[in-house]
């Protein structure tokens, strides 16, 4: 079914109502005995004289769409419900040692409801609290042990420097006695100097080369020590590190510990009022368990309140944001407040083919409570629309129809309406099966209706001339 053709079922809520053919029909048939009596060879050549005079009899006038503002109201009872309602219940185990609120007294966001007896979580809690503290102080321990290690790694890179003076040393005093030696041997040589001085300048000369590789062995033991520092030095930087993230960790439990505490004092989530309590002092309760598997509470928020009105399926389509609605309370004595359609459902509701329509209302006083009965009446506002008078729109087989003068003729066109008030009817669109690509064009204002007493045209409309009926 096209989009179109459910609207035209949606919006088939036009009042007509049907004049008595009886006076017309009177004249009609006088008519007709008279014309067969004296012109039956012209009988068939005559019927659009006929039909329009059987127009100017029945008071047939032609019309034009107009532009006005409909206003049409939709009365249906309805419901004041809580703005939000919440079944209150445990978190955690534990004992019930004080409950602070009864039934019908006035909370605010994040009042304690109940007060819980949950000794273990309390020890938990602390426990954890001291692990802070020992992560802390693990924290200051290895920033200690990584200043060491720094001081060590200065240290390892002096001794570098000191030892490769040493070779220096060493090197020096190699190449002096080795230079010695050296000379010496060419003068024993001559025959100039003796053997023995020679010897005793070539033991100095293996002291030396004894020194030197003694002084670049400790250059390779230092720079040992230095990288042995300095993979210290790392260590101690990741163990910071860890000290850190194991304070981190700490802390986390820490607070774990001190929600679960503060889940022994359950609270309000919002301002409200208490409507049920299944609470008693010692009760035991588990998560998400009440006394007897119901609520501790039940919270009920109300203010605002919202109404719950079911508005049918036939002005469901006309129902809008914003729309401005009357509420009469009759626990009130039909006092009356004034609101605005905030929400619907968008579906209907398949058993009452009803479409959930809500209204907030402001309540800082507290006088209007959940559970009363109201009548509301939505008022749906259409500003400067195409409308016809309500009695030139016929309704027939859940379908709406116009009458409209097409070459002199009256041609039936159905047509898809709006809202309507006591006397006009919004109009849409209207059936024509000319258009090519929409054989439902829009209103324009232009088209020739037939106002008047619609059983007339029916009667003398023939079967070829029903457009709307395609």
């Amino acid at each position: 079914m096209s989009t179109l053709a459910i609207e035209s079922r949606t919006l088939a809520i036009a009042r007509f109502t049907f004049k008595s053919p009886v006076l017309p029909l009177m004249t009609l048939v006088l008519f007709l005995a008279h014309s067969a009596g004296c012109r039956h060879s012209n009988q068939s050549g005559k019927s659009a004289d006929l039909k329009s005079e059987q127009g100017k009899t029945a008071g047939i006038t032609i019309i034009h769409p107009e532009r006005r503002d409909i206003r049409m109201n939709v009365v249906q009872p309805g419901t004041i419900e809580a703005f939000e309602t919440t079944p209150i219940y445990s978190r955690i185990a534990g004992y019930v040692q004080e409950y602070r609120y009864n039934i019908g007294d006035r909370v605010k966001d994040g009042d304690v409801l109940i007060d819980m007896w949950i000794p273990d979580l309390v020890q938990a809690h602390a426990q954890r609290v001291a692990t802070v503290h020992r992560a802390e102080v693990q924290i200051d321990v290895a920033q200690s042990v990584l200043r060491a290690a720094e001081s060590n790694l200065l240290t390892a890179e002096a001794r570098i420097v000191s030892a490769r003076a040493g070779v220096k040393r060493a090197q020096a005093s190699y190449t002096r006695w080795e230079s010695e030696y050296k000379r010496l041997e060419v003068l024993v040589a001559q025959r100039v100097l003796d053997v023995q001085v020679r010897d005793e300048t070539y033991r100095q000369f293996e002291e030396a080369a004894a020194a030197r590789d003694q002084a670049e062995a400790l250059v390779s033991e230092t720079t040992s020590a230095r990288d042995k520092a300095i993979a210290d030095r790392d260590k101690a930087r990741v163990d910071v590190e860890a000290a850190r993230a194991d304070v981190g960790v700490a802390w986390a439990n820490e607070r774990e510990a001190r929600v679960n505490v503060e889940y022994g004092q359950i609270k309000a989530p919002y301002a409200g009022v208490i409507t049920q309590r299944n609470v008693s002092p010692g009760d035991y309760l588990q998560p998400g368990i009440g006394s007897n598997n119901r609520p501790l509470f039940v919270l009920e928020q109300i203010d605002p309140v919202r109404v719950f009105v079911g508005v049918p399926e036939l002005a469901s389509h006309f129902i809008h944001e914003n729309d401005t609605a009357l509420i009469r309370f009759q626990a009130l004595a039909g006092i009356t407040r004034e609101g605005k359609v905030v929400r619907s459902g968008f579906s209907l509701n398949p058993s009452t083919r009803t479409l959930q329509t809500e209204i907030d209302i402001p309540n800082s006083d507290g006088h209007l409570r959940p559970g009363w009965y109201v009548t509301v009446s939505i008022t749906i506002d259409r500003k400067q629309v195409w409308t016809l008078p309500s009695d030139a729109i016929g309704f027939q087989g859940q379908q709406n129809y116009i009458y409209l003068q097409v070459n002199g003729k009256p041609v039936r066109t159905q047509v898809i309406i709006g809202p309507s008030d006591d006397t006009h009817t919004q109009v849409l669109r209207k059936y024509s099966p000319n258009f090519d690509t929409n054989s439902w064009p829009l209103f324009d204002g232009t088209e020739n209706v037939m106002a008047g007493n619609l059983d007339v045209l029916a009667a003398g409309q023939s079967a070829t001339a029903e457009g709307g009926q395609h």
